[in-house]
């Protein structure tokens, strides 16, 4: 429940006011800032708590997998019930891990967080249910003024900085784009990991990359960003990637890894820039560095496809409608 997964479980349950939901962890989790959220909205969640009470009132129980063994022990063991049962994944299942075929077979309804993952066969009928939770990007603060911020041409980047998702190569994009714009500063917020903070110290690049750690007041860091860049590895698990929405919400030009997701979350040269490779990254980089008015006209063009595309009242409605089988 601490991360991406976690915010939208929690933020959909708390945005639906016409039913009524619970949650709960198999485990004791790491993060309680989406559980605090939720408690202080009136959703009830129970860690390790055991779920057979609950299941002979149940109409709908929802299964939010993550590739996590233990939901796979309880599937496996799952008491008769008369409660539809419905597979929320998290992941897109397409590239490593698969879905396995016992959710496929266990679930009544299964609902994907990516167009991406109709990839899968198995998928094609699945309701699409974003995993953005109670976002809501017409309410975010966004960016008026796209003059550089400073002396420095600042590449924004929230999330988690590190080869969990980066590319193993993530340097080598980075190092492509100093080449080209030497007063370029890369600022990489959330928890970096050690690997990626040494690698960054042993090729000498520690001036060009801040890790400036946890935030709290996110929307304040976007509109102070020149532009948002978020590479993927090709193997993602990723599906919606909330920080991606974050950025296009605040009005920021985007330059995003093409592949796998990228097509899925914004229109190259629209919204935005698809990149395959670090040339492509830094060409993309030189050319909004360069242009003011360019990055204001991706910057509000974004901003203005995130409200359309991956707005909550639709988003709710769907996953209500999967629910209730309208």
């Amino acid at each position: 429940m601490g991360a991406g997964a976690g915010k939208a479980i929690g933020g959909l349950a708390v945005a639906d006011k016409a039913n009524t939901h619970s949650i709960y962890l198999l485990n004791t989790p790491l993060k309680m800032n989406h559980i605090e959220f939720c408690r202080a909205n009136n959703i009830s969640v129970y860690i390790g708590t055991s779920l057979d009470d609950l299941l002979a009132d149940c109409d709908t129980a929802v299964f939010s997998w993550w590739n996590h063994k233990s939901l796979d022990e309880l599937l496996k063991q799952f008491p008769e019930c008369s409660c539809k049962k419905v597979v929320w994944m998290h992941q897109n299942g397409v590239t490593s891990p698969p879905l396995p075929q016992m959710y496929v077979d266990f679930a009544d309804v299964l609902l994907i967080t990516s167009e991406f993952s109709r990839q899968d066969p198995r998928l094609k009928v699945a309701v699409l249910v974003y995993g953005f939770g109670k976002f809501e990007p017409e309410r975010y603060v966004y960016k008026t003024d796209y003059r550089q911020v400073g002396d420095k041409f600042i590449i924004g980047y929230l999330g988690e900085p590190g080869y969990k998702k980066l590319p193993r190569n993530y340097l080598d994009y980075c190092t492509a784009v100093i080449k080209r714009i030497p007063n370029v500063r890369f600022v990489l917020a959330g928890q970096g990991s050690e690997e990626l903070i040494v690698d960054v110290h042993s090729r000498g690049l520690t001036e060009y990359i801040d890790f400036i750690g946890w935030i709290d007041d996110i929307q304040k860091l976007l509109v102070n960003f020149d532009v948002f860049g978020y590479l993927l590895q090709s193997n993602t698990y990723a599906t919606t990637e909330n920080t991606i929405l974050e950025a296009m919400s605040a009005g920021l030009p985007c330059v995003i890894s093409r592949e796998p997701l990228g097509r899925y979350l914004l229109k190259d040269g629209d919204s935005g820039f698809l990149v395959s490779t670090p040339d492509e990254y830094a060409q993309a980089m030189v050319r909004l560095a360069n242009d003011e008015s360019l990055r204001r006209t991706f910057g509000k063009t974004a901003r203005e496809f995130v409200s359309k595309k991956y707005n909550l009242p639709d988003n709710l409605m769907r996953f209500n409608a999967a629910l209730k089988g309208i």
